[in-house]
């Protein structure tokens, strides 16, 4: 195992951990985490100088330890055992503070097919800043918020994330707020969040630690009052703009990123709503040592004097780079003053928007700035980077000094007079290196580094034990149980209002006895076969258009939630489609059952057969499943709703044409298209379960159509009622297909989904 190295000389040390509990529940094993040992004749006195480093004065010095192998002192430092972590008080130190990390993009570029969007965008926010990207409609904000995102992937260039190239690990240290405020509207505000907390929170942190935080994040937003007013939309009254808004931000805070990337929070909003917005950000920037990077169209001037660093924007270009109280004078040195009374925002915004002449020498001063070029030529931020990658030299230690520790906020659990951090990340099953940092501060940490693998976890601690932090390196931080349970608990939770709405519960009831009524106590004879083929075929096609419909409606409805969660990682597409299909059953199978337990004894009277009526039951929801199956088939194929109403329209009058009912002497070329109807199994077994287990029917006395009766036979042989028309497939096999129509269906709904979901 080999020894990682800082920017600073030291002698690699051992840390033991005996045990790290969490409210009872264990969260690290026992591990010992070594390094090798560096010369011989150096040890000793490197020792001796770490040791006079970490320790106070007043502290009793540790004894030495002997390493077996080496028979060399060893010496434990910062902790000698980790003591058992109670974890109460607010939600946040629940959490954790996750570490300050600084946004570094340099030459990016973007092209899409032949138009440049981006050309060299080079900038830089800090931990505990405020960054507002401002530019005309069409400048390129949103494409280079989505680059910063690892949303969109750059022509060009690099973006690095507290020094690191920006990953799909580093991507979880990132919150993207959209413009568009995307909900499902019938759910509250708590459940929203609630539900957005226990997908994205792990499983390692217990439900009442999840609602503490999903709690303290509705009081950090001032969100209490609404918390249990619906979302809302333009036909349903729910949250305010600005409640929107600052909900929108409360589901990406729910992770306590490191880094915010909102694109125009302030749009839609009024100028009070929009400054009370701003200045929350602003704080909280501060507060939590959090880098914010906002997208601004054009802000009043107490909202852009309160951003710390501005990036404009022109025709994809740099137009001005640098902190914002500057850019005044930066006009007034090439030439474009301002008058003092004037919102600067709108000012800086008009020349942008004018004439060729002052674009050009706008770029062209930008790209000459030497502020603007410090930041393309300065080294990344982050001295886990330079220790990974062995760098060490004076520039990098004079900007990570400069840049990372003269931050505005400073976060308590990282910086506290004698306090050292502590931070270990373990995988039991492999092995591992220390690495330690120190700064002029007296702040020293250790961390070890390792490969990615699914089953490597991570743990911060400060050695008074307030502040820990759980970091999940697995791609998902739920299981695939736990993602299927919330999702479906949600799903029914959205589908609650439709399957509960008096509404369809109204004319479920209503069409139910007017189907009895019309077939109300029907004959039996032969004059009244057709009337019960009537019933049997009306209520499968009745409930194949409900159910295909419904479903039809369901992915169109929330393609811009699943898109917006699914481009933060909160789900596997397997199991929202699993929940989707869970939680939607009641739907499919009650208000059919209700139709069916009214109209069916209606229709048959005394002459009722239990297994009979079970039968129908179990045939009318396997058709109404298939249909769903087939609705959302289409609705994943067709997101546009008028295209998937036109092709649903057109496989039900198939279906229906060819079912078995509306047309019986269907030419021979056609013949193989009944195969493809589901109406025409479901309506064959309906016929031979009621034909063959059910009540007789007599012949008529003159002029019968079916032969058997010709000879004084009282009742109609049950194989011609079937054989007229064609009903001579067996039941299991009428059954199977049904049953591989179906899985074919959802099978194929899931291929598409995962093909949509992969090339977005």
């Amino acid at each position: 195992m080999d020894a990682i190295w800082s920017t600073r000389r030291y002698v690699p040390v051992s840390v033991d951990i005996d045990l790290l509990t969490v409210k009872g529940k264990k969260i690290l094993k026992a591990a010992s985490v070594k390094t090798k040992l560096v010369k011989q004749q150096q040890q000793q006195q490197q020792l001796e100088q770490l040791h006079q480093t970490l320790m106070p004065q007043s502290q009793q010095q540790p004894q030495p330890q002997i390493d077996k192998i080496s028979n060399h002192p060893l010496k434990v430092y910062c902790i000698q055992r980790l003591p058992v972590i109670q974890l109460v008080g607010q939600c946040w130190c629940v959490m954790g503070s996750r570490r300050p990390l600084d946004v570094t993009f340099r030459d990016v570029s973007v092209n899409i097919g032949k138009k440049t969007v981006l050309q060299n965008i080079s900038g830089e926010c800090c931990s505990g800043e405020l960054l507002a990207v401002m530019g005309p409609s069409g400048s390129g904000k949103t494409t280079l918020l989505n680059i910063l995102g690892g949303r969109l992937q750059a022509s060009g260039g690099m973006v690095r994330v507290g020094g690191e190239p920006l990953n799909k690990r580093m991507r979880r240290n990132i919150c993207y707020v959209l413009q568009q405020d995307i909900f499902f509207t019938d759910l509250t505000l708590k459940q929203t969040l609630t539900y957005t907390a226990l997908l994205h929170l792990p499983d390692s942190m217990s439900y009442q630690d999840k609602i503490a935080h999903v709690d303290y994040i509705i009081d950090l937003l001032d969100l209490r009052h609404c918390q249990h007013t619906i979302i809302g939309n333009v036909m349903k009254r729910g949250l305010s703009g600005g409640e929107k808004k600052r909900t929108n931000i409360a589901c990406e805070l729910l992770t306590n990123p490191s880094v915010m990337l909102l694109d125009e929070p302030t749009s839609g909003l009024d100028s009070s709503t929009a400054l009370s917005l701003m200045s929350m950000l602003k704080s909280f920037a501060e507060k939590e040592r959090k880098t914010v990077i906002v997208t601004l169209h054009q802000p009043s001037s107490q909202i852009f004097y309160m951003v710390d660093k501005l990036l404009l924007l022109c025709n994809g270009q740099v137009a001005y780079f640098g902190e914002t109280w500057k850019v005044v004078d930066h006009f007034a040195s090439i030439g474009l003053p301002m008058n003092p009374h004037y919102n600067p925002a709108d000012v800086i915004l008009e020349h942008v928007r004018g004439s060729s002449d002052i674009r050009s020498r706008l770029i062209q001063t930008a790209s000459k700035s030497s502020e603007y070029y410090s930041y393309e030529t300065s080294p990344s931020i982050n001295s886990l980077h330079y220790v990974h990658h062995n760098l060490s030299t004076d520039l990098e230690k004079r900007h990570w000094d400069e840049k990372c520790l003269n931050c505005k906020a400073q976060d308590p659990c990282l910086i506290s007079k004698g306090i050292k951090e502590v931070t270990v990340r373990i995988d039991i099953e492999k092995d591992t290196s220390v690495v330690r940092e120190e700064d002029d501060s007296g702040r020293s940490s250790f961390s070890e580094e390792t490969e990615s693998s699914p089953s490597e976890s991570s743990a911060t601690t400060s050695t008074n034990g307030t502040c820990v932090e759980f970091t999940q390196t697995k791609r998902w931080t739920t299981s695939f149980f736990t993602q299927v349970k919330v999702l479906t608990q949600r799903n029914f939770q959205v589908a609650r209002p439709f399957i509960l709405s008096r509404l369809n519960w109204f004319q479920t009831v209503i069409l139910a006895l007017i189907a009895g009524l019309l077939w109300f106590q029907v004959g039996r004879t032969e004059a009244e076969l057709s009337d019960i083929q009537g019933w049997m075929f009306f209520s499968t096609t009745y409930w194949m258009l409900f159910t295909l419909f419904a479903a039809l409606q369901s992915f169109p409805s929330e393609r811009e939630v699943i898109m917006k969660e699914r481009a933060s990682g909160s789900y596997r597409v397997s199991a929202y489609y699993l929940a989707k299909m869970i939680g939607e059953l009641p739907l499919t199978v009650t208000l059919p059952s209700i139709y069916l337990f009214i109209s069916y004894p209606m229709m048959m009277g005394n002459n009722i057969n239990l297994y009979v009526l079970l039968t129908h039951l179990v045939m009318l929801l396997l058709n109404a499943i298939v249909a769903q199956s087939v609705g959302l088939l289409i609705g994943a194929v067709c997101m546009d709703l008028q295209v998937g109403v036109t092709v649903s329209a057109i496989f039900t009058l198939f279906t229906q044409l060819f079912g078995g009912y509306l047309a019986t002497r269907i030419p021979p070329w056609l013949t193989w298209a009944k195969y493809l109807s589901i109406i025409h199994y479901a309506f064959e077994n309906m016929n031979i379960i009621e034909f063959q287990y059910g009540s007789i029917y007599r012949c008529l006395q003159n002029n019968s159509r079916f032969p058997g009766c010709n000879g004084g036979t009282e009742y109609i042989p049950i194989t011609e009622i079937l054989n007229e028309r064609g009903d001579n497939q067996p039941v299991w096999l009428n059954t199977t297909v049904l049953v591989i129509y179906m899985l074919l269906a959802r099978l194929l709904t899931y291929l598409v989904l995962n093909h949509l979901k992969r090339s977005q």
